[in-house]
C-alpha cells in the first residue's frame, strides 16, 4: 500500500474527495505525483486522474469475494477493470477542470456509480 495516499474530502460537495498520492521514480527528484478525483456512492467509486486517465469504476467488496483487492479508499474491492476514457470527453470534464467547475466533475463521476 502507497503510504503516501491521502484521500481529501472536496468543500461542499457531498462524498467526494481529491485523492493526493506519490511513486517512486527514476526521473527527476525521484518522484511522480498524482491527482485524482473520487465520488464515493458508499458502494462504487468512480475515479478520474486529468492528467491521462479515463473514468473507472470500482466496486466495494468484503475481503472473501473472490477478486477482492485491497484499496485507498474502501478496504477491498473489484472492477478496476471497469473504465472509460471516451466518458472524460463526452463528460466535458477536461474543460471543467479548466474552468474550475468542480461541481460538474464530481456530477459526471457520480452519474458513473449508477452505471
Amino acid at each position: 500500500m502507497n503510504k503516501g495516499i491521502k484521500c481529501i474530502p472536496f468543500p461542499d460537495i457531498e462524498n467526494a474527495y481529491v485523492i493526493i498520492s506519490a511513486y517512486k521514480t527514476d526521473g527527476g527528484n525521484g518522484v511522480k505525483k498524482c491527482m485524482t478525483f473520487f465520488y464515493d456512492s458508499g458502494r462504487v467509486g468512480v475515479e478520474w486522474e486529468p492528467d491521462h486517465g479515463p473514468i473507472t469504476t470500482i466496486y466495494k467488496c468484503t475481503k472473501e469475494h473472490k477478486d477482492a483487492r485491497p484499496h485507498y479508499f474502501y478496504d477491498f474491492c473489484t472492477g478496476n477493470g471497469n473504465w472509460s476514457q471516451l466518458g472524460v470527453e463526452e463528460g466535458g470534464l477536461p474543460e471543467a477542470f479548466l474552468n474550475g467547475d468542480y461541481v460538474k466533475i464530481f456530477a459526471v463521476l457520480k452519474r458513473w456509480t449508477d452505471v
